[in-house]
């Protein structure tokens, strides 16, 4: 075995006066090595846990953002609804009056059909049509007296023979 200088046992090949300095120095110099790497792995792991966290946390935000917006969006569509209804109800009324025209025959007045009445204004008269069963073309007439616009409430009676005709 003597091929190569290099001896068989390690420990008789060191010298005796060997410092413990350079001794540790080559038994870990490939340990060092192991070291730093195991530290850079570590320190991945530690880095991608954070990672992990960081967008967990995310997720929970962007999670809750949403729920946020479909209950505003229920609210906006509920919202949404009511106006729909609101603008049928609006767009009912010109469908009601042609309707009103096309099938009742109605029509809305003109100045020549409209009477205003004013007070002090003259005693309009009216002609009304009675029919007792034996004579069908017997016209009465009656006197309308004039009342104010605002007045609104019906006639009263003022003599003892229109009371007696309203109490029938």
């Amino acid at each position: 075995m003597a091929i190569s200088d290099k001896p068989v046992n390690r420990r008789a090949a060191m010298p005796p006066n060997t410092d413990v300095g350079e001794l540790f120095v080559r038994r870990f110099n490939m340990v060092s090595i192991y070291v730093a790497i195991l530290l850079l792995l570590a320190a991945a792991i530690i880095w991608s846990g954070i990672k992990t966290a960081e967008g967990v946390q995310q997720y929970h935000q962007d999670y809750k953002t949403l729920q946020d917006m479909k209950k505003q969006e229920r609210k906006l569509q509920v919202e949404h609804q009511r106006l729909l209804i609101e603008q049928q109800t609006f767009s009912a009324t010109p469908q009601i009056a042609s309707r009103a025209v096309a099938e009742l025959g109605m029509f809305s007045p003109t100045l020549k059909d409209k009477l205003i009445i004013q007070p002090g204004a003259a005693v309009a008269v009216a002609q009304v049509l009675e029919s007792d069963g034996a004579d069908e073309n017997k016209a009465e007439t009656e006197v309308i007296e004039p009342r104010a616009s605002t007045d609104l409430s019906p006639e009263i009676p003022t003599n003892d023979a229109d009371v007696a005709e309203a109490g029938r």
